[in-house]
């Protein structure tokens, strides 16, 4: 959260599209405790909804610690339980750090850019 001319502002956000088929989610900004206690919520009914392809897209994302990661874990499980696909398309180098450390890198499958036609030809 940051303040700014007398005012709190998230230092987060979520945008939520759809490209070529899937339902992207954009995450932005700092990834950390308050955007998991934030976003978490509707990106685990978002993620419960999809029934295709549902991409995370952190490409915008310039901070991620231990709750983000566990973030992007919970919405592993939800879109698993409701026959959904989860791919990420990879952040900045800071975030691919954070993703390695905490040794859940294979657990995700991985896009390194994310154009709408290459939702059917990237295999799961």
């Amino acid at each position: 959260m940051r303040f700014a001319m007398g005012v709190y502002e998230l230092a987060f956000t979520m945008r939520e599209r759809v490209a070529g088929g899937a339902v992207v989610v954009e995450l932005l900004g700092e990834i950390d405790i308050l955007a998991e206690q934030t976003l978490g919520p509707p990106l685990e009914a978002l993620a419960g909804r999809c029934r295709g392809d549902l991409v995370i897209d952190l490409r915008g994302v310039t901070f991620l610690d231990a709750s983000g990661v566990r973030l992007l874990l919970r919405a592993r499980g939800r879109t698993a339980r409701c026959g959904a696909r989860l791919r990420l398309v990879r952040g900045g180098a800071m975030v691919s750090k954070v993703i390695r450390i905490a040794g859940v890198e294979p657990a995700f499958t991985w896009l390194d850019a994310f154009p709408p036609s290459a939702v059917g030809s990237v295999p799961a």
